[in-house]
């Protein structure tokens, strides 16, 4: 059973910081959509690609990235709730170096971790 997540806070993952105990999990993927059949979209992100489930209405402008805020399922793929565009000119190799260098970093963790999840 996943811990009980905090209200207002969910990681910002990519395709190679998706893990099995995050299943259950809100968290945000910021990528660039590869391709949509209607229901899964399939996001790059990172070294990457990682599926979202999205609805049958979902478009998306082609080489634009976006943010995909949703639910972990038991496959590791995203039930998207909700996206936002983040244009064309967002740069995917410093958001990534941040996820995964500072954001990860026990050094910068009062900011970017809920106060619960903080040693003090």
């Amino acid at each position: 059973m996943a811990q009980q997540q905090e209200d207002g806070y969910y990681p910002r993952v990519n395709a190679n910081l998706i893990s099995a105990s995050q299943i259950g999990q809100i968290v945000s993927l910021v990528g660039a959509v590869d391709g949509c059949d209607g229901t899964i979209a399939t996001i790059r992100c990172g070294v990457g690609t990682t599926k979202v489930i999205v609805e049958p209405d979902f478009s998306h402008p082609s080489g634009h990235i976006m943010e995909a805020i949703g639910c972990v399922n038991d496959d590791l793929s995203i039930q998207m709730f909700v996206s936002r565009d983040m244009g064309s000119d967002f740069d995917m190799g410093v958001y990534n170096e941040l996820i995964t260098k500072v954001m990860a970093n026990p050094k910068f963790a009062e900011y970017f971790l809920p106060p619960s999840a903080i040693a003090m």
